[in-house]
């Protein structure tokens, strides 16, 4: 059972070193197949663990994941309208529009909380991949030879993603692996954005710098913290603190001012750990074989001093376009402007379902409603994790994701003070720290959409939160808690087959081939309705059954026309292919809505 269980923290560690590579997998192929893998390895390891009588999971671990994820599932169910207009008046607006034509194209049936469906079950089951991988990895974690393999491979992994970014930032400038340009925002490395990267970066930097500190640790004797160097391990140490430097490094060369902040957050948090965590070491070196040493609490000066230390190395060796870009910090250019303007929207969007938001993983067709800058630009997330996840699940999702955070942090701390290696505490520090500066981070991006970001953070999750060497490996009885994670898993395996995973979208080449060769527009048609029946807020799906209905009748296609306005109303495109609609008729409107063909973006060029 127990290589089982190392296969599927081999399964983790493959996925969190490979998947930044095509653009942090963000495109749809990859994250379904992160997501197909994660499910299958982790259904299959529980129903091997359960079968030999092992428990996989505690009740505290389980209740606040699984009550999210199960709100999450609840956003699927179809709600009566009069449920739906008191619990999420918001969606309830989308789905039964005022709008008398846009109301007979939707229906009078019952619609779920949210908004995009298929978005939802998406993310549902991504996250049910990435959980369960952690915990069936979790119990092969708590060995000192496992967490040791996984903690360097991910160090090393991390390291060819900075390395190849501060390569690829010299030969490449601004296009990905030399061929793909991003006109919208500034890429790094093999991330779409130079903050996706920092974000990636900053957390395997923390984890690795636990990784050295641990090596020394456990290659200490006596009482003085430099005699390591004396231990036949010293060039291994030495090199683990020089790849943790190079993480280090790599972040403020990204030009990301959020990742150098969050970074300085994970290395406070780092010694912040070590030293509350540290009672005396309770557990000889094993390569000298001494005695165990006691430190007493004042080392958190030293640790201050070595922090300043590598603080300013870091800011000495810098070009000056990092150094200028870190100076900035305190100014509102614009990727401030774009970032206040997109959390006041986000805001609103919040406000108009504050209790269930209006769908995880439907903020992209939430938002336009809402917008009061970016204009044609569809924004496909909030640049800050919090929001997002309050404009998607309300206060309810958020009171159980706060609830979720709680008690990480709290079980993580526990364990790392009971952790009697001494490289196992590091790394379980490093992890830590590893999380807390994405927390931080969280507060200016959204890293936690980010596929191999958010696979990170699920495995030093894991490491921290590892059972420690001391609790015992006897099979437990199985409980309540394992089967609802299992049934879970396979709820979730069901979903991910069920629905597609590419965005639901009406092909435009369609409607070209309508205007050009006088085709009948009746299945073009029944295209839109049902596209509209998945999307109800796809505003450019609006509009071309608009176009497509104006022929007929002119005044139904104004009202849809309008209707499409209101659901983007600052989309200039929109605007003028509705206002052509309305005022014409379809002669005024020969050709395809240009809207429907609106792009995307999820920052500034200049964002930070």
């Amino acid at each position: 059972m127990a290589r089982a269980h190392e296969g599927a923290a081999v399964v983790l560690a493959a996925l969190v070193i490979l998947s930044p590579w095509p653009f942090g997998s963000v495109h749809w192929t990859t994250t379904a197949a992160i997501t197909l893998i994660g499910l299958g390895v982790s259904l299959v390891v529980g129903l091997l663990s359960l079968r030999r009588g092992h428990s996989l999971v505690s009740p505290r671990a389980t209740a606040p994941l699984a009550a999210l994820w199960a709100f999450g599932s609840l956003q699927l169910v179809p709600l009566p309208r009069a449920v739906l207009a008191v619990v999420a008046p918001g969606p309830a607006a989308v789905w039964y529009p005022a709008n008398a034509a846009a109301a007979a194209v939707l229906g009078p049936g019952p619609r779920p909380i949210s908004i995009y469906p298929e978005a939802t079950i998406r993310w549902l089951t991504f996250a049910a991949a990435a959980v369960g991988l952690a915990l069936v990895a979790g119990p092969a974690l708590r060995s000192r030879r496992v967490l040791l393999r996984v903690a360097v491979t991910v160090t090393l992994g991390g390291a060819l993603v900075a390395g190849y970014g501060l390569v690829a930032r010299l030969v490449f400038a601004n296009r990905l692996f030399g061929v793909l340009a991003v006109p919208t925002v500034a890429p790094f490395g093999p991330f779409v954005s130079k903050n996706h990267f920092a974000g990636y970066v900053e957390m395997v930097a923390c984890l690795a710098l636990g990784l050295a500190v641990g090596l020394a640790d456990e290659a200490r004797h006596g009482a003085d913290w430099l005699s390591w160097l004396e231990s036949r391990r010293a060039g291994w140490i030495v090199a683990a603190f020089g790849v943790a430097a190079l993480l280090v490094l790599a972040v403020p060369v990204s030009l990301s001012r959020g990742g150098v902040v969050s970074l300085a957050a994970g290395l406070v948090a780092f010694a912040l750990v070590r030293v509350s965590t540290r009672d005396g070491d309770r557990s000889p070196s094993p390569i000298q074989g001494s005695a165990p040493v006691v430190r007493p609490r004042s080392t958190l000066v030293w640790t201050a001093l070595v922090l300043v230390a590598v603080a300013a190395a870091t800011a000495a060796v810098l070009p000056e376009e990092a150094r200028a870009r870190v100076r900035t910090m305190g100014h509102l250019d614009q990727a401030g402007s774009y970032r206040l303007s997109t959390w006041r929207d986000s805001l609103r969007l919040a406000a108009s379902s504050p209790v269930v938001g209006s769908g995880l993983g439907a903020f992209a067709d939430a938002l336009p409603r809402f917008k009061s800058a970016a204009e044609d630009l569809r924004i496909e997330h909030a640049e800050n994790d919090y929001l997002e996840l309050l404009g998607e699940t309300g206060l309810a999702g958020a009171a159980l994701a706060a609830l979720a955070l709680a008690w990480a942090a709290a079980g993580a701390w526990r364990r790392i003070a009971a952790e009697p290696h001494r490289l196992s505490r590091g790394l379980r520090a490093g992890a830590l720290a590893g999380l807390a500066a994405l927390l931080v981070h969280s507060a200016v991006d959204f890293n936690l959409r980010i596929p191999s970001n958010a696979l990170l953070a699920v495995l030093l999750l894991a490491c921290a939160l590892a059972p420690t060497g001391e609790e015992t490996d006897a099979p437990t009885p199985c409980r309540w808690q394992s089967y609802a994670c299992l049934a879970l898993a396979t709820a979730a395996v069901a979903l991910a087959l069920s629905g597609p995973w590419r965005d639901r979208a009406l092909d435009a080449r369609l409607l070209e081939r309508a205007t050009q060769a006088g085709l009948r527009a009746g299945s073009l048609e029944s295209a839109a309705v049902a596209q509209l029946a998945h999307r109800p807020a796809d505003a450019p799906a609006w509009l071309a059954l608009a176009w497509l209905r104006a022929g007929s009748s002119q005044a139904g296609a104004a009202d849809l026309a309008r209707w499409a306005l209101q659901l983007d109303p600052l989309h200039p495109a929109l605007r003028r292919a509705a206002a052509a609609l309305t005022a014409s008729g379809r002669g005024a409107a020969s050709s395809p809505p240009a809207a429907t063909s609106s792009r995307a973006s999820g920052e500034p060029r200049s964002g930070g």
